[in-house]
């Protein structure tokens, strides 16, 4: 692992370089390393395997190797999403090679050509992973078509009259949009305790037999479509709703602990024993659209001396490090708008920095 990560940081050198230069020069300069390519073609522009040099591709192939490793995963909310321009911003494939898979903000489907593109080169040569996401309170939600009534067109027309028919619909409308586009899976923002409730959301645990059962029915019917295809079926925001058998149909708990300033109400807030391998499958958030700057919270306070030791960025560099009450360490961390970490320097400062401490720098246990 110690290895393949070296190797990580090596080319976010070369990335780096590429990143500053100027993608409107006609004439390129050609590596030596670079055989059968007329020009260099940067990362930016690159739209397959074939436009990079052999050692790039060498670097991309341990990468799709090493992400099928026991890792610190790394996941964002990934608003912003164009696939085009000249901003390094916009692109899935100028994420950090340390980030498993995101959940694309404010995207319903409808790619562009360009979106397309980059997909493909996230998802084929870097090995990432892209799911949709949207808050689901009622039925229907982000895919009921302009014009029509919600009921009407999922329970009436759709499930003919029963609403766990419409409830299956739109569970199956939402797979048929993700295999069109390709895409790896959905991330289900399951709010219901802060403003976002209604006919498939409630305080209620979400079981089969009890409770909220449309939201389980619901979960199961995308579980049954998108994992036997090898895709992710995740839920953020409130995981915890979920019953023992509602969590064997999800692949990850995300949880949303952005406000948290220590490693011991993190651990309070997670701990979630009634959740199938709720160690190995928990990820923690970091709040980015105002802690960008800072790496969240700047009162964060962690367990290890070593990162309190940092000025900044304590709340995301212990999440990261995090090792549950058994001695495992956490599954994975995110960042919510984690393109606004762009903007530092280097770009995505607090993320690439924070992985970098939870997979190498203080390596914990999966097992």
């Amino acid at each position: 692992m110690k290895n393949i990560m070296k190797y990580i940081g090596a080319l976010l050198v070369v990335a780096g370089f590429v990143g500053c230069s100027d993608w409107n020069i006609p004439e390129r300069e050609v590596f030596e390393n670079q055989q059968g390519l007329e020009k260099y073609i940067p990362l930016l522009e690159a739209e397959s395997e074939a436009d990079l040099t052999p050692t790039m591709r060498e670097y991309f192939a341990k990468l799709r190797e090493y992400r099928k490793t026991p890792h610190v995963k790394g996941f964002g909310w990934f608003g912003n999403w164009t696939g085009r321009g000249s901003n390094a911003q916009n692109y899935l494939k100028m994420l950090p090679d340390s980030v498993d898979f995101v959940s694309l903000w404010g995207t319903r489907g409808n790619l562009s050509e360009e979106q397309k593109k980059d997909l493909k080169f996230f998802q084929e040569v870097k090995g990432g992973k892209a799911l949709l996401c949207w808050i689901v309170q009622s039925l229907g939600d982000q895919m009921t078509p302009p014009g029509q009534d919600p009921t009407n067109y999922w329970v009436v027309e759709k499930g003919k009259g029963d609403f766990v028919e419409g409830v299956k619909a739109y569970a199956n409308a939402i797979c048929d949009t993700i295999e069109k586009y390709n895409l790896d899976g959905f991330d289900i923002d399951y709010e219901p305790n802060y403003g976002h409730s209604g006919t498939m959301a409630n305080s209620d645990q979400i079981s089969e037999n009890s409770g909220n059962t449309q939201m389980f029915v619901f979960i199961k019917a995308l579980s049954d479509r998108l994992r036997p295809a090898g895709r992710l079926l995740v839920m953020d925001g409130q995981p915890e709703k979920l019953s023992a058998e509602a969590s064997k149909y999800i692949d990850h708990y995300i949880y949303q602990a952005y406000w948290e300033r220590s490693t011991r109400s993190v651990i309070r807030k997670i701990t979630q024993p009634h959740l199938e391998d709720w160690e190995r499958k928990t990820i923690i958030t970091v709040e980015f659209e105002q802690g960008w700057r800072t790496g969240g919270v700047p009162d964060y306070t962690s367990v290890r001396e070593e990162i309190n030791a940092y000025p900044e960025g304590r709340q995301i560099f212990d999440y990261a490090t995090l090792d549950l009450p058994s001695g495992k360490r956490i599954g994975g961390i995110g960042t919510y708008h984690m393109e606004y970490d762009f903007a530092n320097d280097p770009p995505y400062k607090w993320l690439k920095e924070a992985l970098n401490l939870g997979n190498v720098v203080y390596p914990g246990k999966f097992e």
